[in-house]
């Protein structure tokens, strides 16, 4: 950095003070004739004692200080300044015959340079220039983290605010990965067309068949998250490939096509929470038979969720439409996936698949859940599903505690957007304590 007389080289918010020690004026006058520019304030005493004195009134940036003074020498003050205020730069000005009081205050005073006296001037403006520099750059970076801090406490306490409605702290921070997973597959709906009974279906039938072939609970909420994000690499997509069949795609949009599990794994490997359903992602073309993408993987070889993931996405597909443009019913699209069995599809994936989609084939509720509308909610109802939008969104998670803001922010929804919700909440005596768990 070159050293300025003229003007400042650092910012208008910075201003840098300098304390120069020496028992000699004429060179405290030397010192701050040389070192004089705008906006660096320069102050001085005549002593250790009472440099540490001034230091403890008013921060200083940088110290230089003479090694000989009687009293306290350079190389004592530097130390216990080093010990006091360590963020201060050091600089020690010291004769040839100073060496062993030099190495002391190196070592003890932790100096950032040393300069011999007589000490030329353009070496002292550049090594005072670089360590103010330093010095700003590191108070700089401070109020930029701090900046930061403050940012993420106010964006803290605006989600506590908005959650400690409906549930406590300790739930929030137990659920903070499910707000994100929700946050991202409501982005991906959004290019979607509406299938919300299909985002439910597909999120219940995936974990009955999980717990069917007992996967560990683990493994089964990673695989209900992989269903909820499976969409992400379609982000990509054209709106021209959003709605048209995957059988009228051209080379070029089955290439797409192909990266899209590769594009959400991606997307997702670096949460550790996720690894696992982004691996489940990632494998969901692969093919019982082996020649499915990306890896070619076999049987077993295939992660066990990735071979769920792959029963219930096609499932869907073939109640959308998505595959040859026209839309099954549930018999034709389960008919669809029983020929493939074997090659595309595990054997055992499908006989359960096949027993479970035909329960959830209308989304009736259990005996311990009753379907409601907005104007049915009571506050202290707790949802036994997610609640999803037309188009897939979701809106709130299972086992979310409903007040009276949450209804009639439900009931505004429903009015805005011209159709109605189906909401599934637990029947008063199958409630569980939701509040009860977390304590």
């Amino acid at each position: 950095m070159v050293w300025s007389t003229e003007q400042s080289v650092f910012s208008s918010s910075f201003s840098p003070r300098v304390l120069l020690v020496d028992d000699e004026p004429n060179v405290l006058k030397a010192l701050g004739r040389t070192l004089r520019q705008e906006s660096v304030q320069i102050i001085t005493a005549p002593s250790g004692e009472e440099a540490l004195e001034m230091m403890r009134e008013q921060p200083v940036d940088l110290l230089i200080s003479d090694m000989r003074m009687p009293g306290m020498s350079g190389a004592e003050l530097l130390a216990q300044a080093a010990k006091e205020w360590p963020a201060t730069r050091r600089v020690l000005l010291t004769g040839y015959a100073d060496l062993e009081s030099t190495i002391q205050a190196v070592n003890e005073g932790r100096i950032a340079s040393y300069l011999n006296k007589p000490w030329d001037d353009l070496e002292l403006r550049r090594v005072v220039g670089e360590l103010l520099q330093a010095r700003f750059l590191e108070l700089e970076n401070e109020q930029l983290n701090a900046e930061l801090e403050e940012k993420n406490e106010a964006l803290e306490t605006l989600n506590t605010g908005l959650e400690s409605k409906v549930r406590r702290r300790t739930e929030e921070l137990r659920y903070s990965y499910e707000h994100m997973v929700t946050l991202v597959s409501s982005l991906t709906a959004q290019r979607e067309a509406p299938d919300s009974r299909a985002a439910l279906l597909d999120s219940l039938m995936v974990q009955e068949i999980a717990t069917r072939l007992q996967m560990n609970s683990d493994d089964t909420d990673a695989l209900r998250k992989a269903v909820m994000l499976s969409g992400l690499g379609r982000l990509g997509f054209s709106d021209d490939m959003l709605n048209k069949p995957y059988c009228d795609y051209d080379d070029t949009e089955l290439q797409k096509f192909r990266q899209w599990p590769l594009l959400a794994e991606a997307a997702l490997f670096g949460v550790p929470a996720l690894r696992c359903a982004s691996t489940y992602i990632r494998h969901q073309f692969e093919r019982y038979d082996g020649s499915g993408f990306p890896d070619g993987l076999t049987a077993d070889r295939i992660p066990l969720g990735s071979r769920i993931l792959a029963v219930v996405r096609d499932y869907s597909d073939w109640l959308a439409g998505r595959i040859n443009g026209i839309k099954a019913n549930p018999l034709q699209a389960r008919r669809e996936i029983e020929a493939l069995v074997g090659k595309r599809y595990d054997p055992r994936v499908v006989k359960i698949f096949v027993e479970v989609s035909r329960r959830y084939q209308h989304s009736n509720p259990d005996s311990s859940e009753q379907v409601v509308n907005s104007g049915e909610l009571l506050p202290g109802m707790v949802l036994s599903r997610d609640l999803f939008s037309a188009r897939g969104m979701v809106l709130l998670k299972k086992h979310h505690v409903v007040d009276e803001d949450i209804i009639s922010k439900m009931q505004h929804l429903e009015q805005l957007m011209d159709e109605p919700l189906e909401i599934y909440v637990f029947s008063d005596d199958a409630a569980p304590n939701v509040m009860g768990d977390e304590s």
